[in-house]
């Protein structure tokens, strides 16, 4: 599905205004967001994904939650299977390496990952953290800048998701 950069806009900002009255800044100590959910690939794509859930995290001094989705088919693998195992080793040791250089001591970051749907596990991982926005990534396409395309994943947060979604592009 596609929409223009300025539907993008449209949709976070009239989320942001539908789930967010002055009435629930205040009850939330005066900041907007105080738990951000990042879905992130490991992928050039998600880096400016990645940093602006880190600069909205720090301005309004949120934790920043990032949420890796393994490939779904490992989900039939036991917690102990040591290929599960090795491959949860290799991705933390990905976030050590490629994204812990990018945040700061003011950063309250945690990470996870885990086989799964990645829009329905994002929608969990939201709901149970009671995040206050979940930030993700969608396609630019460089010959109609204007247009971007958001895939199944996307669609699947946009619909389901308990909090508003802000789409980065990428």
């Amino acid at each position: 599905m596609r929409f223009s950069f300025q539907l993008w806009h449209k949709i976070c900002y009239l989320n942001l205004l539908a789930g967010y009255t002055k009435q629930h800044q205040t009850e939330r100590g005066g900041t907007m967001f105080k738990r951000i959910l990042v879905a992130f690939k490991f992928t050039p794509a998600s880096r400016p994904v990645l940093e602006k859930g880190i600069e909205i995290a720090r301005d309004h001094g949120a934790e920043l939650h990032i949420f890796h989705a393994l490939d779904y088919r490992l989900k039939a693998l036991e917690c102990s299977d040591p290929k599960l195992q090795e491959i949860n080793k290799e991705t933390k040791d990905r976030f050590e390496t490629e994204v812990k250089p990018l945040l700061d001591e003011s950063n309250r970051v945690t990470f996870g990952c885990l086989p799964a749907d990645p829009a329905l596990e994002t929608c969990k991982i939201a709901k149970h953290q009671k995040s206050d926005l979940i930030i993700l990534g969608s396609h630019q396409e460089a010959e109609k800048m204007n247009l971007g395309r958001v895939d199944y994943v996307g669609m699947t947060i946009l619909e389901k998701a308990s909090c508003p979604i802000m789409l980065v592009p990428s």
